[in-house]
């Protein structure tokens, strides 16, 4: 009994959020994460633990270390050089903290400072602009080395780690991608450049190190808390001890000879169709404030767009300023009409996500649930933003600031169209009828009705 009240509960929460749901209109910035891959919960089966990250670190920048202090030493350093090119003796200095270069202390090594210089996990997502984003576990943390010299000086190497589930073109899953930037060396005291002149690729080698012996181990890590691989989703498990313990969780793909989630089955051949109708290029805010030169006349780069509809990349013929097809777009303004479409499956997705960037760096997206009908119905518009800086302006008081302005140069005219997959009815085995296709409202909410608004039908479009 409880268990039945409590699916209800669930139901009716999931048609509140549903009907909160609410559409995100020709905004700038990055857009959200897509829906896919999944955010995992904490105690998501399978992971990348946090001692396995450590010493994954650790191991890597003894081996930068040790080619280090070799090159130093002048001797022969291969191209591609690895803790087996480590020669026993200086591998005995890395691990006693001896040579012009070392760790600043034994605590400084990943697996003995706790949460002294590697961060707990958190989710986040990446931040491209013009481009589908992705949810991702991330981490801050820090290398703190000491260059021996006149005077001892502190060397530390900040850096991020970037965990995704990383996925491409609109797909479902992907595969866990372990990606480390570190930043540039961090010198105690100033006026000490000159003295670390044989160190200062270090950085890129420690770089290098860290990412590719990542890779390396990952690619044949024993066990199932080690194991890296195909994905559905990312998420984090905190430890409620040692920070040590924080892990990377994730969970596979579901096998095909599995259940299908019930979301699934019922929306099985949903379909969207985005018709792009015209272009439109705006002109520029005018002098003194931005010169004309900023809208790059004769770039061939004006002539590139680029959608993105959930993910899947839509490309627009290129360049278009070159093609039998050109799209004449002069900088002072000027409207093109298009006759473009994309229709794509939207099984299981519950929004729908338009992306529309140009080559010039401009970009805008727009974002519909499904509980609107995905954004059908009427035409709507969109317009890419790109910054620019322009020169202060002579003033009473002297020349005023450099600003950063916003030029809203290409409109996108565009329509989206629902096609749902078409409703059915079967006999089940007790001799009742099962509920037409969308009539399930568990999980999922009714079926979005189709909108008619008295505009013309959809015509004949060229599908890209």
């Amino acid at each position: 009994m409880w268990a039945s009240h409590a699916r209800g509960l669930v139901a009716c929460l999931a048609m509140v959020l549903a009907s909160n749901a609410f559409a995100q209109e020709d905004v700038l910035g990055p857009p959200d994460a897509l829906q896919f891959p999944t955010q995992a919960s904490a105690d998501a089966p399978n992971g990348v633990t946090g001692p396995f990250l450590r010493k994954t670190i650790e191991d890597t920048v003894d081996v930068a270390l040790c080619e280090a202090l070799m090159r130093n030493d002048g001797r022969p350093i291969p191209a591609d050089f690895t803790a087996a090119n480590c020669d026993p003796a200086y591998a005995a200095k890395v691990r006693n903290r001896e040579g012009s270069v070392h760790w600043a202390s034994a605590s400084a090594r990943p697996l003995q400072c706790g949460g002294n210089c590697v961060g707990r996990p958190f989710m986040t997502q990446s931040q491209r602009v013009g481009e589908p984003n992705l949810r991702e576990a991330m981490l801050y943390g820090h290398i703190d080395l000491t260059l021996d010299g006149p005077v001892d000086r502190s060397l530390t190497y900040f850096f991020e780690a970037h965990i995704p589930c990383k996925a491409s073109n609109g797909a479902k899953t992907g595969n866990v991608d372990v990606r480390f930037e570190i930043g540039d060396p961090v010198v105690g005291s100033p006026g000490v450049v000159e003295s670390i002149l044989d160190f200062l690729l270090l950085p890129a080698r420690l770089s290098d190190r860290i990412d590719a012996g990542i890779r390396a181990m990952l690619s044949s890590v024993p066990g199932t808390s080690q194991e890296v691989g195909a994905c559905r989703s990312v998420g984090v498990g905190l430890s409620t001890g040692n920070p040590q313990f924080d892990n990377v969780v994730f969970d596979k793909p579901v096998s095909a000879g599995g259940r299908r989630p019930l979301a699934d089955l019922l929306l099985r051949g949903d379909r969207v169709k985005v018709e792009f109708l015209s272009i439109t290029r705006h002109p520029l805010p005018g002098p003194p404030l931005v010169a004309p030169e900023h809208a790059q006349p004769g770039n061939p780069a004006a002539g590139y767009f680029t959608a993105y509809l959930n993910g899947v990349p839509v490309g627009f013929p290129v360049p278009l300023n070159m093609s039998p097809e050109a799209l004449q777009l002069p900088p002072e303004g000027g409207t093109i009409a298009l006759n473009y479409c994309k229709t794509l499956p939207i099984d299981g997705w519950d929004r729908l996500q338009v992306i529309f960037g140009n080559g010039l760096g401009g970009a805008v997206w727009s974002q519909f649930p499904r509980a609107q009908g995905f954004g059908q119905g009427v035409p709507r518009r969109m317009t890419t933003g790109r910054g620019i800086v322009v020169p202060g302006l002579p003033g009473p008081n002297g020349t005023t600031k450099p600003q950063s302005v916003t030029l809203r140069e290409f409109e996108l005219l565009y329509r989206i169209t629902f096609l749902p997959a078409p409703a059915f009815e079967a006999v089940s085995e007790g001799g009742g009828r099962r509920p037409p296709r969308g009539s399930v409202t568990g999980e999922l909410g009714e079926r979005p009705p189709l909108v008619s608004d008295g505009a013309p039908g959809p015509v004949a479009c060229r599908e890209i």
